[in-house]
């Protein structure tokens, strides 16, 4: 099931878009907590800024309030207990005055330098001495501004106090101090229970740093944990640290102007990132169900898509098993329409190949068939050659014996005249026989010759067929290399395509992969052909051999027909000489009665006839060898064709196995 291409595209597909998605993901999620981040820490500034300001504004208005109190007539004039310009009551009230108009004000006195003080609300001052004091030496030490002591845990109510002082100057001499005990419980109260957001805290330290405002460490040094001691190194700024639990957290601080106070808003990291994790979780939830919706259109879209491919292989699966019938009838302009009207034109030339070979082969059968029947005829005929000179050989040596027995009677001439006579009569017969015998042998020579002509002619003619053949056989070759040629030329195409996609990025995932497989496509298309090509310059060769073989065989025929020729020469001759032999047995026949006076003569003669015979022997003997040679020729003639038949014979079972 992996193996298909459906599979691999879909699983591709699959695979780079969740790899797609993951990086979009940690991208988008990377970016959004970023940004998350970001966003809390300028909100988070945007609150500390706030607070710090808020803190710094209700500071200020205590020390603007007391910094006016302080230059008010009544207190510059008070100068004790028994003072004339201000009395006590007088100062009294306008110390309550003051304490109504603040209402976090816890206390407020006024101490001059004779320890006389007076404090609203009333309290026992017995042995309370307002120079020991730290916020009356501040102000004594800085007459100019109104200074702030460090806050600390009222004993009574356990709220943190801060006190407020201011030098009294009268004609440029300090003649006492202000002091006003603020309680910062409202304040605490309002930076404590702000809610800044992503579940963090508030902490407010003093410039000692001691915690006014933290959830757990309020009233404590906390400048022995590094993280707060960071936050006096600048005027603000962002702290990530640790705590003893191991949980990331985040303090974001500023500086309350004057005060050197410190204000931060503590968070977690994890509660930071929160937004992010939720659009992450919630971009996981839109890629899966995108995952679930591409999965299915990828499946309906591309099982389309394959259907015409399917049925392509499946018809290529027919064309291997032989059948050339079959057709693509897919009609589609894209890259698949493309390749099944190239499979039916690839199928249409394999069927047109094999047609010609297939005709091919039934020719040079067909021709082979008649060339062994006419060497068998020439065989017959070179059989009946060969008796005939047999005969005219044996009649030769019997000329040849009687012209010697004609010799040695020729002393008997006059006693054996009678015999002689008859001898001669029955050489004229003979020589008749010979000369009957003698045009037979030239009119078989004359057929033989003629079958020789025919035979070559018929050679002549298979030669050019098996060129012929081996030039169809070459232009299949040419054929098939055009086909090499237009895979290799899809495979570039295919290539190219991948290239085209690749540059389209992730729009031309799903052609390339497309691409991809039609590339593969041409490759096992040109492995065929190469198979095909294969086969093809096999029967190249064996087309070369049977034409080398025809060659060899018409070079032969040639030969023989020289040899044919120099026999009917030698017959010709052997014809005159018969005609001469005739003539003198006429001769002799007609001189035979003047044998006794022209016995000289006639001895003569005889030994002239005696010689002729003896040559005529020679020459049939020739004829003879000639004649077993053209026997063997035309034996291979028929051996040769015989090859030829059985050849065409295979090339016809190989063209059988394909359905046309």
């Amino acid at each position: 099931m992996l193996r298909s291409i459906k599979t691999k595209i879909i699983l591709t597909a699959i695979t780079v878009f969740i790899l797609g998605i993951a990086l979009m993901t940690w991208m988008t999620n990377d970016q959004a907590n970023k940004h998350s981040m970001a966003n809390a820490i300028d909100s988070s500034n945007a609150i500390i800024n706030e607070m710090s300001f808020g803190v710094y504004q209700f500071m200020d208005k205590y020390e603007k309030g007391l910094a006016l109190l302080a230059t008010t007539d009544a207190i510059t004039e008070f100068t004790g207990e028994n003072g004339k310009e201000v009395s006590v009551t007088e100062i009294e009230e306008r110390l309550q005055a003051f304490l109504s108009m603040y209402p976090s004000a816890d206390a407020v006195y006024y101490s001059l330098t004779s320890k006389y003080t007076v404090i609203k609300p009333d309290d026992d001052l017995t042995d309370y001495d307002p120079t020991t004091r730290n916020w009356y030496k501040l102000a004594q030490e800085h007459p100019d501004d109104v200074q702030w002591t460090e806050p600390y845990l009222d004993d009574t109510t356990n709220q943190f106090v801060i006190t407020a002082s201011k030098a009294i100057i009268r004609d440029g001499t300090f003649i006492g101090a202000l002091g006003l005990d603020i309680e910062l419980s409202a304040l605490t109260d309002e930076i404590a229970s702000r809610d800044i957001g992503y579940n963090g805290y508030s902490v407010l330290l003093d410039d000692q740093g001691l915690a006014i405002v933290h959830p757990s460490k309020t009233g404590t040094d906390v400048t022995n944990e590094a993280h707060f001691k960071k936050m006096y190194d600048a005027d603000s700024g962002v702290i990530e640290y640790t705590d003893d639990q191991g949980i990331d957290k985040r303090n974001i601080y500023t500086t309350i102007p004057n005060f050197n106070w410190k204000v931060g808003a503590v968070y977690e990291e994890r509660d930071l990132s929160a937004m992010a994790q939720s659009l992450r979780n919630s971009m996981l939830l839109i890629a899966l169900l995108t995952l679930i919706l591409t999965f299915v259109g990828l499946f309906i879209t591309i099982s389309r898509m394959l259907k015409p491919l399917d049925t392509v292989k499946d018809l290529m699966a027919e064309v291997s098993g032989g059948d050339l019938t079959v057709r693509s009838d897919n009609q589609s302009t894209d890259e698949i329409g493309e390749l099944s009207r190239d499979f039916n034109h690839m199928v249409q030339n394999m069927n047109d190949i094999i047609t010609v070979v297939h005709t091919s082969a039934d020719h040079v059968r067909s021709n082979s068939e008649s060339l062994s029947a006419v060497s068998e005829e020439t065989s017959a005929s070179s059989n009946e050659v060969a008796m005939a000179v047999g005969e005219i050989a044996q009649g030769a040596a019997k000329s040849a014996e009687d012209a010697e027995t004609a010799t040695e009677r020729t002393d008997l001439l006059g006693e054996e005249i009678n015999e002689i006579r008859e001898k001669a009569e029955v050489m004229l017969d003979i020589a008749r026989q010979t000369g009957i015998q003698n045009s037979n042998g030239q009119q078989q020579m004359h057929a033989l010759k003629t079958s020789f002509a025919t035979t070559g002619k018929t050679l002549e003619e298979m030669s050019n067929d098996i060129d012929s053949l081996g030039g169809r056989v070459q232009a299949i070759g040419s054929v098939m290399e055009t086909i090499m040629n237009i895979s290799k030329q899809t495979n570039l195409l295919a290539l190219n395509a991948s290239i085209e996609a690749a540059r389209a990025g992730e729009h031309g995932k799903g052609f390339a992969v497309v691409a991809e497989e039609v590339r593969t496509l041409a490759e096992q298309s040109a492995r065929a052909t190469d198979d095909v090509k294969v086969t093809i310059e096999e029967l190249q060769k064996e087309s070369s051999i049977v034409s080398e073989q025809m060659q060899q065989t018409i070079n032969t025929f040639r030969d023989q027909g020289v040899v044919v020729g120099d026999t009917e020469n030698t017959f010709e001759e052997l014809s005159s000489l018969m005609d001469t032999m005739q003539e003198s047995i006429h001769t002799v026949s007609n001189e035979i009665q003047l044998i006794v006076t022209h016995k000289d003569d006639v001895s003569l003669t005889v030994q002239t006839m005696s010689a002729t015979s003896q040559e005529t022997a020679a020459a049939c003997e020739e004829v003879s060898a000639s004649s077993e040679e053209q026997l063997r020729a035309i034996q291979s003639v028929t051996d040769a064709a015989e090859t030829l038949t059985e050849l065409s014979e295979k090339l016809s079972e190989v063209i059988a196995q394909f359905k046309m």
